[in-house]
């Protein structure tokens, strides 16, 4: 599922078992049945991060603290959020995943398959279509992005602790995107080439 040597569970370090059962504890039930072929016992995405357990420890513990309960987005805001960075960078492996999460997660196919073609033309709210609208556009460049964005997100009904929340996932999501694509992650999967090709370039999108 990867295009680098990864570490089969059954041969890893003292220190790879504790950064996986560390980060395993921070995310949610929808998360404990992967969508995605395995690579070595895990899920392929985090088996990428293998040969650095500290890497993965921190990179995955990350998005696992940003979904907490505790703060402002909702479980169904990450998943719009992780699904509409995943298509804006035409990433197969975060499209089904995170496509897949969100289902888990709202039961609505039909917003599901609504971000999976354009979020523009998709059945949410007012402030969901703003928050969406800034994590394209922070994607696409995010030099682009302003003081107005944060000004349209606090009248949207984000506080700056949401405004942050927003932010981090959608920048992570664009660091694991390209973890997940540069490494090879799920793209040889038959329908990986299709799904890829039928979406826009990003790099002309803007």
């Amino acid at each position: 599922m990867t295009w680098i040597k990864t570490v089969p569970l059954s041969k890893g370090s003292a220190e790879l078992l504790h950064s996986l059962e560390t980060q395993r504890s921070l995310y949610p039930k929808e998360y404990q049945k992967p969508v995605m072929p395995m690579d070595n016992e895990m899920a392929a995405i985090v088996a990428s991060h293998s040969l650095i357990p500290e890497a993965l420890l921190h990179a995955f513990s990350t998005f696992g603290v940003l979904m907490s309960p505790d703060l402002p987005l909702t479980q169904r805001q990450h998943e719009m959020i992780t699904t509409t960075v995943s298509v804006t960078n035409r990433c197969f492996y975060g499209i089904e995943s995170h496509a897949e999460f969100l289902r888990r997660v709202t039961l609505d196919e039909e917003l599901v398959e609504a971000l999976r073609r354009d979020y523009t033309q998709a059945p949410i709210s007012h402030q969901d279509r703003v928050m969406l609208d800034y994590v394209v556009k922070l994607s696409k460049d995010a030099t682009r992005c302003s003081r107005a964005d944060q000004e349209a997100l606090r009248e949207a009904g984000f506080d700056d602790r949401g405004i942050l929340q927003i932010t981090l996932i959608a920048a992570w999501f664009n660091y694991i995107n390209r973890v997940g694509d540069a490494l090879g992650v799920g793209r040889d999967l038959p329908a990986a080439a299709a799904l890829i090709n039928s979406l826009p370039d990003k790099s002309a999108a803007r």
